[in-house]
């Protein structure tokens, strides 16, 4: 090895561990939990030829800060959207994901903005889901990515007035087999505990 690796990979290793064993008073002071409740809509690809359509729903997260500057994140959305052809057929995705949540630092405590990173899954239901049609699987792999703006309210409440979002979900769809999705959504965030 040479000694320009070595001399990064110790750099690397004093970060991780200045990170981890940080003073407990500064370790605590970025820690809560907080959970939200938000409005979805999804711009999805499901059928192929990008016959694209709207579907709306809601949404809860769970993020628990352990640092200032991060956070862990669970979210779950459920979108649904009837009468997508005139054939009357219908389609509801849930999608359920983990990851991590980043708060970069920034020049004003009431304007916040956040980026996120989520793995999880998703499921479709109804007349053109990928069970329904035969071409697989109700359930698939999901992946989100995005960000958005955060607005304290007071002591414990924060408006999230747009958090908008690159889904990817590999449902079976006769083509491409993957959906390139946007999700928007608003909603409000509750601290149940923490700074």
């Amino acid at each position: 090895m040479t000694l320009h690796i070595r001399l990064k990979a110790l750099f690397v290793l004093a970060a991780v561990f200045g990170l981890f064993c940080a003073r407990p008073s500064v370790a605590q002071q970025g820690r809560s939990l907080s959970v939200g409740v938000n409005y979805s809509y999804v711009r999805t690809n499901l059928v192929p030829d990008c016959n694209c359509f709207g579907m709306q729903g809601g949404g809860a997260e769970l993020q628990y800060r352990f640092r200032p500057h991060l956070a862990l994140l669970a979210d779950f959305t459920a979108t649904h959207r009837g009468d997508i052809t005139a054939s009357h057929y219908d389609l509801t995705q849930v999608t359920y994901a983990g990851g991590l949540r980043y708060f970069p630092p920034g020049p004003s405590r009431h304007l916040r903005l956040f980026a996120d990173v989520l793995l999880g899954g998703a499921h479709a239901s109804g007349s053109l889901s990928p069970a329904k049609t035969g071409f697989g699987s109700a359930n698939a792999f999901s992946f989100q990515t995005g960000g958005g703006v955060s607005i304290p309210l007071a002591s414990r409440w924060t408006l999230v007035p747009v958090r908008a979002e690159y889904l990817l979900t590999t449902f079976s769809n006769g083509s491409e087999d993957h959906q390139n999705d946007l999700r928007l959504s608003a909603g409000v965030r509750f601290r149940l505990s923490g700074h």
